[in-house]
């Protein structure tokens, strides 16, 4: 590794690293409370917030929002450790029962949010049609929502280490030091690109826009769906850009390309159709 990449970062990085860099907030015994965890449910409690705030604006019952609030988070969170678990399966033990038993140890992290947003997605559509609501409608108040939790996620992964960057001379690269940080034993003490806060700004900015478009939408001004599809395309561009320059595990690569970029591109292109045929389909009417 060059000696370009192991330049310590700028003193006011190194304050803000020191700030942030709380992989455990606090310890009774052996219970330990997780950063990411936290960060986690704030962003849940900021979504559901968001969503409530909008829910009577749109013309739907509280108690039908929740129930699918509820489903699509249990849905989204057994697919995004599912995701994990096929992903990183060989290096959790030799035996199919340490496997298991290693994957559970780990439970408050490895989440693979794809995986969680696909299942959650499935989960949404059957509940919103067992209770026969405009299912495009209300997964127009749903995107905003996503981004913004999002947000709060990444900014959790950094507190945690996880989903970091790679090897960076940049100006504004981190340096994780703690060892019980998700950090790779070898990039402890290396400026590396913070992925996680580029991936949450990036989120923050799709949530402004997702937002002011939906204020549009319960005007009529655009069709239902509308949002949704935005938001799969947008967060599919800025997820397989920033892939390039993540330096965790990211899984077997296909064609030069991590899982995570696959599903981006398949994501980014089905999204695209969507909001191209909504458009003509708005045209002719």
């Amino acid at each position: 590794m060059s000696n370009s990449v192991r330049t310590k970062p700028p003193q006011k990085v190194k304050e803000v690293q020191s700030q942030l860099m709380h992989p455990i907030l606090f310890q009774l015994n052996s219970f330990k409370f997780p950063a990411y965890g936290l960060m986690v449910a704030c962003g849940y409690i900021a979504a559901i917030t968001y969503i409530f705030r909008i829910t009577r604006k749109a013309g739907f019952r509280k108690e039908d929002i929740s129930d699918l609030i509820f489903y699509s988070v249990v849905g989204g969170m057994t697919g995004a450790k599912l995701f994990y678990a096929a992903t990183y399966w060989r290096e959790f033990g030799q035996t199919f029962a340490e496997r298991v038993f290693n994957l559970l140890k780990t439970f408050q992290y490895g989440f693979v949010f794809y995986g969680g947003l696909i299942f959650g997605a499935c989960t949404f559509f059957i509940i919103a049609g067992k209770k026969k609501v405009a299912a495009l409608k209300v997964a127009d108040l749903f995107a905003p929502a996503l981004a913004l939790g999002h947000a709060f996620g990444r900014i959790g992964c950094f507190m945690a280490g996880c989903c970091h960057g790679s090897p960076t001379s940049c100006s504004i690269s981190v340096t994780f030091t703690n060892t019980a940080s998700e950090v790779a034993p070898l990039y402890l003490g290396i400026p590396l690109h913070p992925t996680q806060f580029y991936e949450a700004i990036g989120n923050l900015a799709i949530f402004l826009a997702l937002n002011n478009c939906l204020s549009r939408s319960l005007k009529n001004d655009s069709p239902p769906g509308t949002v949704m599809a935005l938001y799969a395309a947008l967060y599919s561009l800025e997820r397989f850009l920033i892939e390039f320059l993540r330096g965790d595990d990211r899984g077997t690569p296909h064609f030069g390309l991590s899982p995570a970029q696959l599903i981006s591109a398949a994501v980014l292109i089905f999204a695209v159709t969507v909001l191209i045929r909504i458009k003509a389909r708005n045209t002719k009417v």
